[in-house]
């Protein structure tokens, strides 16, 4: 039997949801941001301190956000859908609507920067939220006006499918062949779990990635090849500039 093990489990209500969880913060701290910025590479949060002095805020023992002017900052300190999907949850409990989520990615047979299409749904954690389905896909007008902003500011990528999985030592070669005549650019952790969350709280989410290694016919490091450092702390600067827009509400 597939995830989750109950049969329609998306048809029955939560008994806890994140407003009831985020109560007691909530009471604690007024005007917290609507925006939000993902990260999950710890040079990416000194790069973003060093850059824009935020304001540190601890929320509680888990929840650290950094505040410059009305966006959030966030460093994941895990990694994959169940960690940042319940992060991602408290901070809609406490007003959240936008979420912007970039981090490095495998690429499939592209390099460079991703900006994410749509998500095959190969982690467990969606699952939980509505029926079973093959893709996830972001908030359109999110990802437009995102897809608008890089063509702006001309930079370089690529516009494609993710195949989001919970086991990056479990990726093979014959999904990576099969994913790939099926029009998938990338492979990440989070981004299925995180669109499906933002259509079911009715918030809005995109993600963008770059390419730090290359599954093709055996794996290979792109970092001689591509700056991902740079190109994640250009991602960085450009998420922060695309969120603070007056546009993106």
């Amino acid at each position: 039997m597939s995830i989750p093990k109950f049969k329609d489990k998306h048809l029955y209500d939560s008994m806890v949801n994140p407003a009831n969880a985020m109560s007691i913060i909530n009471k604690k701290f007024k005007n917290l941001p609507k925006k939000y910025l993902f990260v999950y590479e710890k040079f990416a949060l000194r790069y973003f301190l060093r850059k824009y002095k935020p304001k540190k805020l601890v929320l509680s023992g888990r929840m650290t956000i950094y505040l410059h002017k009305d966006i959030g900052f966030v460093r994941m300190e895990g990694i994959g859908a169940p960690y940042t999907v319940g992060f991602m949850e408290n901070l809609i409990g406490l007003g959240g609507k936008v979420f912007l989520n970039i981090g490095f990615a495998g690429g499939l047979h592209k390099e460079g920067i991703i900006l994410c299409k749509k998500s095959l749904r190969d982690e467990g954690t969606s699952h939980h939220y509505i029926p079973h389905g093959d893709y996830a896909h972001p908030d359109e007008e999110l990802t437009k006006k995102l897809a608008n902003f890089l063509d702006k500011n001309k930079v370089e990528y690529s516009a494609g499918d993710s195949w989001t999985t919970d086991s990056y030592f479990r990726e093979t070669k014959e999904e990576v062949a099969k994913y790939s005549k099926e029009g998938i650019i990338a492979v990440e952790m989070e981004s299925s779990a995180l669109f499906t969350v933002g259509k079911f709280r009715n918030v809005k989410v995109a993600s963008a990635f770059v390419v730090s290694d290359i599954l093709r016919d055996k794996w290979e490091q792109k970092a001689e090849h591509y700056n991902v450092k740079g190109g994640l702390k250009k991602l960085v600067d450009l998420g922060i500039k695309f969120l603070g827009n007056n546009g993106v509400k």
